[in-house]
């Protein structure tokens, strides 16, 4: 059944609006760009004809004796008949404001412009497009300047600047059309990579969590890579199920055959003597099972804590406090005990349940093994710069160089151990130190037994 992930939107929807967004605007600047460019370009062909015109105008218009005279050269207008739908006007001024030829109420130049400029105007209910140029002109009695203006309808200007913006609109939309049928093709192709990769992962078998092949993406590498880190803490933690059930079935098939035999024996015997040692038996077994399967317990909730690391404060004086309360027999024959440095706190970072269970494992362990009948069980807790160190030493038997590698390993257990046990304190004990960042080992004492020293740093790395 798949999960109920809540869906937001489309990766893909989005990077075609966002692609379709962008060429929408740039589609309307090149628009607005094309349009000025196709009303410049109108006028610069358009303004060339009307100052040639005006030019040739101006170079018919002369003082003689003191009088104005033109000579209108017909072929200047001439140059404006390419348009033939426009309509020419022309003016020429003297510098008196007496017209000398031409339209009386063409409109003039603004003020205080140049001697030639180009203008808009509105005549005869029609929008123009003017140039006005000055002339000087002189004779050996009198001076003075003409100004010739020639202006001409926008029909045919309008229409090659219209041309030009719609030749443009056109291939800008061509163009993009083009660039998001080619942005949507690359979109669809740069998704190939992921759908290969839910096929690859829905069509695997459940069993199957070896890592991810095969070329990808740069931006989907670190996916991948997280992906494949996924796959193998999950393999691993697997790995750890399925190895702690085969034990862990193994290891109680014994002791709960012994136990069954044992019932039955009891059962059938009539000789209550007999019966009461049945029952010895029974709870000696039972109290073997008891502590194998607390201990199976504890090692796969150190396990499990291993993988979360929820470290939180903590008084570690406190934790070992209350493992000794749980591994120390309350009745009497109570062990001898030996503590130091149980009685400030010891503040540090961690996971209480793990520390307890490794100190309750280790502190169990040396009360199995420690031969108290040459000494006290020896507890010491002292503080270092960046750590807690904790020292439990018995009396025992110690260990063997050979053993001191292989007693870490679940399941493992000296050569030298005397009392059965299933061989997980160590194990558990490590486990849970090496979690919180810290160290243990193992010393044999000059005068005889097990030194088991924890180094847990008082702020670990989460």
């Amino acid at each position: 059944m798949d999960s109920p992930l809540q869906v937001r939107g489309s990766i893909r929807r989005k990077l075609m609006t966002y692609l379709g967004a962008l060429f929408l605007l740039g589609m309307i600047a090149l628009f607005v760009v094309a349009q000025r460019y196709g009303r410049s370009a109108a006028n610069t062909a358009y303004d060339h004809l009307l100052a040639a015109s005006a030019l040739s105008i101006a170079d018919g218009v002369t003082l003689d004796r003191g009088q104005w005279k033109m000579d209108l050269p017909y072929a200047a207008l001439d140059l404006l008949a390419m348009a033939p739908d426009d309509r020419v006007f022309y003016r020429i001024v003297t510098s008196d404001g007496r017209t000398l030829s031409g339209y009386d109420d063409l409109p003039g130049p603004p003020s205080g412009t140049a001697s030639q400029v180009f203008y808009d105007a509105m005549y005869s209910g029609e929008r123009v497009r003017v140039i006005s140029l000055e002339r000087w002109s002189a004779d050996r009695s009198k001076h003075g300047w003409a100004r010739v203006q020639v202006a001409q309808t926008s029909l045919a200007r309008d229409a090659l600047a219209d041309d030009i913006v719609w030749r443009a609109t056109l291939a800008i939309a061509l163009l993009t059309v083009s660039a998001l049928l080619l942005g949507w093709l690359a979109v669809h192709r740069a998704w190939r990579p992921i759908g290969r990769l839910e096929h690859d992962l829905r069509t695997r078998e459940p069993s199957d969590l070896s890592p991810l092949q095969g070329p990808v993406p740069k931006e989907m590498l670190q996916l991948v890579h997280a992906l494949n880190r996924f796959m193998i803490r999950l393999a691993e933690n697997l790995d750890t199920l399925r190895a702690f059930i085969g034990e862990a079935a193994h290891q109680l098939r014994t002791p709960l055959a012994a136990l069954r035999a044992q019932a039955q024996v009891a059962v059938d015997e009539s000789d209550p003597a007999e019966q009461h040692l049945s029952l010895l038996a029974i709870e000696r077994n039972a109290e073997t099972l008891t502590r194998l399967t607390n201990q199976l317990l504890s090692d796969a909730s150190v396990s499990h804590r291993d993988h979360l690391r929820r470290f939180e404060p903590l008084d570690l004086a406190e934790i070992i406090r209350q493992a000794l309360y749980a591994s120390v027999p309350q009745r009497e024959p109570r062990p001898s005990l030996e503590l130091h440095g149980l009685d400030a706190p010891a503040p540090m970072r961690g996971d209480a349940l793990m520390l307890r269970e490794a100190i309750k494992n280790l502190i169990d362990n040396a009360l199995k093994h420690g031969a108290h009948e040459r000494g006290p069980l020896r507890l010491a807790l002292d503080s270092y710069a960046a750590c807690w160190r904790v020292e439990i030493a018995d009396h025992g038997p110690g260990i063997t160089a050979a053993d001191a590698g292989s007693v870490f390993e679940r399941f493992q257990r000296g050569s030298a151990a005397t009392v059965s046990g299933a061989g997980l304190g160590l194990a558990i004990a490590r486990r849970a130190i090496l979690s919180h960042g810290g160290s243990i080992s193992l010393e044999n004492r000059r005068k005889g037994g097990l030194r088991v020293i924890l180094d847990i740093p008082k702020a670990p790395a989460t």
